[in-house]
């Protein structure tokens, strides 16, 4: 395969077209069928991260509210 069949013409338009099946060495769970995409069988815990630092800044941000209301009773008169 030339580089220009692999890669294509421009930058913008790479098309990968692999025909090249992958080996099966009949050691895996799924023998004769295809792998499951990596993004299934390994999730990303990017959400749930997120959401646990969203609602850990909404935590911290009552507490500030609440003790500067406190400071703001205790010590004014």
């Amino acid at each position: 395969m030339s580089r220009k069949e692999k890669f294509g013409s421009s930058r913008g338009t790479r098309q990968h077209e692999m025909t090249a099946e992958p080996s099966i060495t009949g050691t895996g769970s799924n023998e004769g069928g295809a792998l499951p995409p990596r993004r299934r069988k390994h999730p990303s815990s990017f959400n749930k991260v997120n959401k646990w630092y969203y609602n850990l800044l909404f935590l911290l941000f009552v507490c500030l509210v609440g003790g500067l209301f406190w400071y703001g009773l205790k010590f004014s008169e």
